[in-house]
């Protein structure tokens, strides 16, 4: 899986523009961090670097996600991630990167007293592991703390797997009607839903690939085992 890191670069920065309202001024450093973090490792053009988020970004309260006068209780959302991106002899000409790792973790918790309730995250599996290429799954460090099985499947295929991405839809499913609003005013749009568009539009290819490589499985059952290695998501 590839990613231009330039292109990305400029990403990011729309997207936490269009985010500042839904978070407290505590978070707008991290974030700022995140940027930097993300140019750095690029311009030195080490042979590989870590991106991620240490501690979780949350949301102000959600209280409508259900729809208004519909959601019974009030939460928060946590967003982390770690990635890990390494350099071959043409990143530099061509700003593409290897993505070795991205897992992006969403928590929610009871605005009450912090609680998490709901923790999932979307993840990269590597060729040995089994499960679609892109996937989400609960989180089965959550499962083992709540005291049940810590099992890992079922793992849903997904479109989502850039750590901004992944919380578009979060925050499009817990504020369905302010973070559209949000993003219909924001700086960059053009470029946030153009590059998104390509990047969903190169993961439902690569799946058509994998299907048409089955033919004795139904597409279903071949997503669910596939692994997409020349994918660029940015």
């Amino acid at each position: 899986m590839k990613i231009n890191l330039r292109s990305y670069a400029t990403e990011l920065s729309f997207w936490i523009e269009a985010l500042k309202p839904f978070i407290s001024k505590e978070f707008h450093r991290p974030l700022s961090a995140l940027k930097e973090q993300l140019e750095n490792g690029r311009d030195n053009l080490r042979p590989a670097f870590e991106w991620k988020l240490d501690k979780p970004v949350v949301t102000k309260e959600a209280e409508r996600y259900d729809g208004p006068d519909k959601s019974p209780h009030k939460v928060k959302v946590g967003w982390q991630f770690e990635s890990n991106f390494v350099s071959n002899e043409q990143s530099r000409k061509t700003g593409l990167w290897t993505v070795t790792k991205m897992v992006t973790h969403i928590r929610v918790y009871s605005a009450n007293n912090d609680e998490e309730i709901l923790h999932f995250h979307h993840d990269l599996k590597n060729r040995e592991q089994l499960g679609p290429h892109v996937h989400m799954q609960f989180s089965e460090h959550y499962l083992k703390d709540k005291g049940r099985i810590p099992i890992a499947v079922p793992r849903f295929p997904v479109t989502a797997i850039l750590p901004t991405d992944c919380f578009d839809l979060v925050l499009a499913e817990f504020f369905p009607f302010d973070w559209p609003k949000s993003q219909a005013g924001s700086h960059g749009l053009a470029t946030l839903r153009s590059s998104q568009r390509n990047r969903f539009i190169a993961i439902s290819d690569a799946l058509r690939k994998e299907w048409d490589a089955s033919p004795k499985l139904t597409p279903v059952a071949a997503t669910q085992n596939c692994y997409m290695t020349d994918l660029q998501i940015a």
